[in-house]
């Protein structure tokens, strides 16, 4: 016990090791939330919390009714409104489409016209899509009962077919007893749905395993290779306790180090999870979540996650056991790591090659890629072919780990009491030619420190290439009565003139059959029958007039109380001024981590082997040198500002256009106490350097931070806490931590059309005292 604690000191006891566990738990919670974020046509976490606090305490047959009728109505709804967008565009010329289609609209016209259905989504193609995710979820956990029915059935069919009983092989008539009498004690098992994208996403997803094998490594190094690159080796082997006993407290701080790091990236993915989309009740049985309804385990979620850590642990020391082994054979610490790492990814490529019904299954799922791959091997029934029987797919993966397990453990043992593990010599490199010099400025020497020594250029290009994917893949549904608002706003943009009037005029004539029709009813001339028979035919133009009652009742009226404010069409400066959605809080994450990737090492990558004393000794001074740092970090810092506005504008431009961008701001009713002489443009310009004074902010705190810590790591953990956790846990629920950070600077435009832009304002003045004070003590520490 006291080598196995020693051996744990070694690791736990050093904060490097603290500071990477963080920086890798905080890796594997981001890469969560972008892997889970909701695209621009996908579904808000809120739906997925809502849709599950409407199904609680319902039983199967009732929460199908709920679905499939709320389903219906949004489908039909959906249809509705995709006909009436096409004829608004064009489409069905010549057609009469309440005729056309007579059924649907008797059904989901009403609906339509009075929008009296909720929706999860906000959005009618959304919401068709969730449902249908929902309803396909439900009806496979509602048919659990039948499909226990049908294993039997399959079984007594198949057995009395000649060509099972028959045939040379008696693998195929084994397998179907054996799934027959694995499924005959389940009927009694409890189906209670609740949604899995909770739980499923938080325990399968793939880059968490990445982020395990990170960690292996990391152990590795604190409890290897630094003592054999330091020749400490041969010391730690020379003690009292002897080489065996070291390389088993090694091991055993290994396995209860990789218990510790499971038990924290899960967590965060449960937390993470359950916080944004639910987990649903821990309760119910295991054949409730779709994605494990084959588990042959009658336990609850609860008891599943129990076993799900367990086996996730033994599979992870396995592979953690080559990983050391491989650290502890390479002479050279990079050979270490690429051993390592190309046993699990050849064994995954062997895994992806061979097909799952293959009669070399056996290879395919007893490798180390496939025994980590928990919820396959726990949530799952699967008979493998073994030479014409078969054989379960937990036995072939137990026995495969149990295996590796004592080859590789004997291996590291032998090697680590037998091996002759001499520190490797100093790499002196290659040198073909003489090296040349060439004449540089210190500006060009910084830019090249932070944009490629520091990876800066890299973590730009990778985000600039992201960015254009988004903008490219991006979608704005524009139903029928927001086409027919931008063909009217388009056409009377402007201030309000003599021009604009008579434009009124020949638009209001568009709609005179409908208005005799009014007249003759009202006079007595046609009956309510013939009346609602001949508005049939003017469906589209009915609608078209409600929107151009809405122009004449809204933006007109609007115009007579501020004779300054001119017609806008104002849909696509809403959406760019951030009215609506979560944009402004992502693109507060998103500059964050990025900046945070960028700018942690341009200071700190002085500190690494003494060069701050050397750069500080320049001829032109310290004060030259620093100077021009924070030049090419507010290059870098205006970058990121540039790609993070981008997408939205060119999106927005693109779909709606920018209407005047020259008028008054207070020409959009939300900007009425904006004075006349303040135009769109400028407000525009205005989110623009408030976002810029972000970056510029925390650029400049993070290279403070990168100073005064001198470690990369350090600093980037620091700043990715204080500018990325906030936007993060306000993404994932926590609405009210929002405010803490920067998103006031990212939503200053959307604060100004309400009392909160003090606020806004008041955050920017915070900005740029943080940024000042920031500069000012690099200045201090430069001088």
């Amino acid at each position: 016990m006291r080598l196995l604690s020693a051996e744990l000191r070694k690791v736990w006891g050093q904060r490097i090791f603290a500071l990477c566990l963080a920086v890798l738990a905080a890796a594997n919670l981001f890469l969560l939330y972008t892997g889970t974020r909701p695209g621009e046509n996908s579904p808000q976490p809120a739906a997925w919390r809502a849709v599950a606090r409407d199904l609680a305490g319902l039983d199967t047959a009732a929460q199908q009714d709920f679905i499939n009728e709320k389903l219906d109505l949004v489908y039909g709804v959906l249809q509705i409104d995709q006909i009436l967008s096409y004829q608004a565009s064009g489409a069905f010329l010549g057609m009469d489409v309440r005729q056309e289609y007579a059924d649907l609209f008797a059904n989901y016209e009403q609906a339509y016209k009075e929008k009296s259905y909720d929706l999860y989504t906000g959005d009618l193609r959304m919401e068709y899509a969730f449902l249908t995710q929902i309803k396909a979820e439900l009806d496979t956990v509602a048919g659990y009962p039948r499909f226990l029915e049908d294993v039997q059935t399959r079984a007594k069919q198949l057995s009395g077919i000649s060509i099972f009983n028959n045939g040379k092989s008696g693998y195929d008539q084994a397998n179907i007893r054996k799934t027959s009498a694995v499924y005959a004690g389940m009927g009694d098992v409890a189906i209670r749905y609740a949604p899995q994208k909770g739980l499923f996403t938080a325990l399968d997803y793939p880059f968490t395993d990445l982020i395990l094998l990170a960690a292996m490594l990391l152990l590795a190094s604190l409890l290897l290779r630094h003592e054999r690159d330091s020749g400490m080796l041969h010391l730690v082997r020379s003690m009292p306790g002897g080489r065996l006993h070291t390389a088993l407290a090694k091991l055993g701080a290994l396995a209860v180090s990789l218990l510790a790091v499971l038990l924290l990236l899960y967590g965060v993915n449960l937390a993470y999870c359950g916080l944004t989309f639910g987990l649903g009740p821990l309760s119910r049985s295991i054949q409730s979540v779709p994605a494990l309804m084959r588990c042959t385990m009658q336990i609850t979620v609860g008891q599943y996650l129990v076993l799900f850590l367990l086996a996730k642990w033994a599979g992870a020391f396995v592979m953690g056991l080559w990983v050391m082994l491989a650290a502890l054979w390479a002479r050279r610490a990079f050979a270490g790591w690429c051993a390592a790492l190309a046993l699990p990814a050849a064994q995954w490529l062997i895994r992806q090659a061979i097909p799952a019904t293959s009669r070399l299954n056996v290879i395919k799922y007893a490798n180390l890629a496939s025994i980590l791959r928990t919820n396959e091997l726990l949530g799952n029934y699967r008979n493998l072919y073994w030479f014409d029987a078969p054989v379960s797919l937990p036995l072939v993966e137990w026995l495969a780990a149990i295996l590796y397990g004592i080859l590789l453990a004997g291996g590291f043992c032998l090697l680590f009491c037998r091996g002759r593990l001499a520190a490797a010599p100093a790499f002196a490199g290659l040198r073909r030619k003489a090296a040349k010099t060439r004449a540089t400025t210190v500006l060009r020497q910084e830019s090249r420190k932070l944009f490629v020594l520091c990876g800066a250029a890299a973590v730009l290009v990778a985000f600039a290439s992201w960015q254009t994917f988004r903008t490219v893949t991006a979608e704005s549904y524009l139903d029928a009565e927001e086409i027919y608002y931008a063909y009217y706003m388009k056409q009377l943009a402007g201030p309000y003139t003599e021009e604009t009037y008579r434009k009124l005029l020949e638009m209001n004539g568009e709609f005179e059959p409908i208005r005799q029709l009014d007249a003759a009813l009202a006079a007595g001339k046609i009956s309510s029958e013939a009346y609602q028979a001949q508005m049939g035919a003017y469906y589209g133009l009915q609608q078209k007039m409600s929107v151009f009652q809405r122009i004449l009742n809204g933006n007109l009226a609007y115009m007579k109380e501020h004779p300054k404010a001119q017609l806008v069409y104002e849909s696509g400066w809403e959406n760019l001024f951030g009215f609506s959605g979560e944009g402004d809080l992502q693109d507060t994450l998103i500059a964050g981590l990025v900046s945070c990737v960028c700018f942690a090492g341009l200071f700190a990558f002085e500190h690494r082997g003494g060069m701050k004393r050397v750069v500080m000794a320049t001829p032109l001074g310290r004060r030259y040198t620093l100077r021009r740092k924070l030049a090419v970090g507010a290059l870098g810092a205006a970058l990121v500002c540039l790609f993070t506005c981008l997408p939205r504008f060119v999106v927005v431009l693109r779909d709606y256009g920018l209407c005047r961008p020259f008028a008054p701001a207070m020409s959009l009713a939300d900007y009425a106490a904006i004075p006349a002489g303040v135009s769109l443009s400028d407000l525009l310009v205005f989110g623009v350097l408030a976002r810029l004074a972000a970056c510029l902010c925390m650029m400049l705190l993070l290279m403070a931070l990168s100073e005064y810590m001198g470690n990369t790591l350090g600093a980037m953990f620091v700043g990715s806490t204080a500018f990325c956790l906030p936007p993060l846990l306000a993404l994932s629920g926590l609405s009210g931590l929002r405010w803490v950070g920067f998103y006031p600077l990212f939503h200053i435009t959307g604060l100004a059309r309400r009392a909160d832009v003090w606020a806004g304002l008041g955050a920017l003045v915070i900005a740029l005292g943080l940024g000042w004070l920031a500069a000012e003590k690099l200045l201090q520490r430069w001088s």
